[in-house]
């Protein structure tokens, strides 16, 4: 009877491993659905929350319930096997390439042409704003790396100096960390789908200008994508065997997409003979200036947060390393790694911010029709191709392939460190740690077919909203309050605080982002209860949240986009609708509840069992 009762639960358990899957997918449809319903729409009503919360609770649901097979078997995931341990092989060089490298990122040609020929002046002045905050920002991490360094603490990436300012189980640190994940995913979907339209859509029509048609072209085309998908498989899989060659390609690289840019920002200004009078002096938009120039700073600072990159790899830097012409100049010289992480930090901010004034001040100069460029999927191409010819077309085209990989993988990367770091401080089962990788993966595919402009805004605003609390962790590292009165404090105040600033300003932008974005924090914050409850206790209040939340659905329906899922073509579910979305949410409640039951009586059949024992061998 004991042992047909086990199996029994055993069976419910694989029902439930499989309905759990089953809402993930599902309610990965319905979120793409939404994002792309968002990212059209510029307010939010109330029936928009509900669905969002809805969808939050279906996805949470089908995750415990997936996690709940394995904890009822008692099997604990193996914990992710550390690479051998490689020696360091990054230094000065290097790690000022990888900065750049994600810095100077795809968005560079879609965002900096647009945006200096709508905001003139603003556009300037939002630049120099975001690279002063960048440099300062950076000049906090290095501190905080410092002083990490000489506590022996843990300073692998910006979430960790939360970690250990706040606590591994602290919300401020998971909320960080969680953004960055996302962040970072939808930045790496962001990079893919401008990909897709630059090889695939914008490509045969470069080559045909030089003459190049047919066979040869579909190659190149296809080649194009070997490269992309290559160059993500080496970083992924081998790059802690082959770190030293992949910091040689990505100075090469770097180096390559600096002087393709500087080059043609010379010959545009050559052209007009630099006349930028109007991006200096002049803002021709409606509405305050001053204004204008807040809620640009907080939209443009997407270009500029690559930096980070170069603290994720701090474990992999040498503990000395030579600077160039500084080292040429002074024969054997060599700068600590608590040093030259800081300055390469702070000198890949400076150096990317002047190719993006540079080349912003060279389009502005030629003058070109906004209104032409805004139809334009990929502004810098159309701009090379109609004022410097197809040749430099196709060198802008290498330039844009040559970010788009150094802005996809550094995401890539970062995400799947981040999912892993969770899974690590116990957030997640430990084996999502070791195939981080993977889960990161099928979440930019997913978000890939989402709208490219949301992406893009809602990676602005997590990356803000993470940020401001990795910079006041500099006061929390020294247990002082965040507004008390001290030199010290004064800036990562002023930096945390202009973070949260600059993203509630995109609220005038986009105000379903921030909408989203601030729905998103709450699911963030909900997420941690949950996790502090416990498996068993997670169960209870999910199962009792999704019966509230299909209450609320059904009194406020909210009408779905009639623009299906691909996967949702694929399997032939029909389009998606609120009664749908509240079936799975009562489906879930149920195998909740019921699950939850199982566990207590096969736990109270474990202890008879132990009792019994032990009457016996008594």
């Amino acid at each position: 009877m004991a042992r047909s009762g086990r199996l029994g639960a055993l069976a419910f358990k694989y029902l439930a491993l499989a309905v759990g899957s089953t809402v993930i997918v599902i309610s990965s449809g319905y979120l793409m659905n939404e994002l792309t319903y968002l990212g059209s729409v510029s307010k939010l009503d109330f029936t928009d929350v509900v669905a969002m919360a809805a969808i939050f609770s279906a996805s949470l649901s089908g995750m415990v319930l997936v996690a709940s097979l394995p904890s009822s078997l008692r099997v604990k995931f193996e914990r992710i096997k550390k690479f051998p341990e490689v020696k360091p092989s990054y230094g000065f060089g290097s790690l000022l390439a990888v900065g750049l490298g994600a810095t100077l990122g795809s968005p560079l040609f879609i965002l900096i042409p647009l945006n200096i020929l709508q905001f003139e002046a603003v556009s300037l002045g939002s630049l120099i704003i975001a690279t002063v905050l960048s440099i300062l920002m950076a000049k906090v991490y290095a501190n905080m790396y410092t002083q990490s360094v000489k506590e022996g603490l843990d300073a692998l990436g910006g979430p960790s100096f939360t970690k250990v300012a706040c606590g591994t189980h602290s919300a401020r640190y998971f909320i960080s960390r969680l953004s960055m994940w996302v962040a970072n995913t939808a930045l790496a979907a962001y990079s893919k789908i401008v990909f897709v339209v630059f090889d695939f859509e914008l490509m045969p029509g470069v080559l045909s200008g030089l003459g190049i048609t047919g066979f040869l072209s579909v190659f190149i085309v296809w080649s194009i994508t070997g490269v992309f998908i290559g160059w993500t498989v080496l970083n992924a899989l081998f790059e802690q065997r082959l770190l030293k060659l992949i910091g040689y390609l990505q100075i090469a690289m770097t180096t390559g997409l600096i002087a393709i840019l500087a080059y043609q920002s010379y010959l545009f200004g050559s052209i007009s003979s630099w006349n930028i009078s109007g991006a200096l002096f002049h803002y021709s938009g409606s509405g305050n200036w001053l204004l204008a120039l807040v809620v640009n700073t907080g939209y443009l600072y997407i270009l500029f947060f690559g930096f980070q990159e170069i603290q994720a790899l701090e474990r992999d830097a040498h503990a000395f390393s030579s600077v160039p012409i500084v080292s040429w100049v002074k024969r054997g010289y060599k700068m600590a790694k608590a040093t030259y992480l800081g300055a390469a930090m702070i000198l890949s901010v400076v150096i990317a911010a002047a190719i993006n004034i540079l080349y912003g001040l060279a389009v502005y100069s030629i003058h070109p029709s906004y209104a032409v460029l805004l139809k334009q999927q990929i502004p810098a191409m159309y701009l090379a191709n109609a004022f410097l010819g197809p040749v430099q077309e196709l060198l802008i085209a290498v330039a844009f392939l040559i970010a788009t990989i150094t802005t996809f993988v550094p995401s890539f990367l970062a995400a799947s460190r981040h999912l892993g770091a969770l899974a690590e401080d116990g957030f997640m089962p430990h084996a999502v740690s070791k195939l981080s990788y993977v889960f990161t993966l099928i979440a930019i595919l997913i978000l890939a077919f989402g709208d490219e402009n949301f992406l893009i805004d809602v990676t602005d605003f997590l990356v803000l909203v993470s940020l401001g609390f990795i910079t006041l962790s500099a006061i929390w590292l020294k247990k002082r309050p965040v507004l008390a009165f001290h030199k010290e404090n004064v800036l990562p105040t002023v930096v945390g605080l202009s973070c949260f600033v600059a993203g509630a300003a995109i609220y005038l932008i986009s105000p379903s982002v921030v909408i989203f974005g601030m729905v998103y924090i709450a699911a963030a914050y909900l997420i941690y209860d949950i996790y502090e409850l416990g498996l068993f206790g997670s169960q209870l209040f999910l199962g009792l949240f999704d019966v509230l939340v299909y209450v609320v659905l059904r009194l406020y329906p909210h009408s779905f986009s009639t623009q299906s899922f691909f996967l949702f073509e694929w399997l032939r579910i029909p389009t998606l609708s609120t009664g749908l979305l509240s079936e799975f949410l009562i489906i879930s409640s149920a195998l909740l509840f019921a699950n939850v039951s199982i566990e207590v009586y096969l736990r109270n059949r474990s202890r008879e069992t132990e009792a019994a024992k032990l009457l016996t061998a008594l």
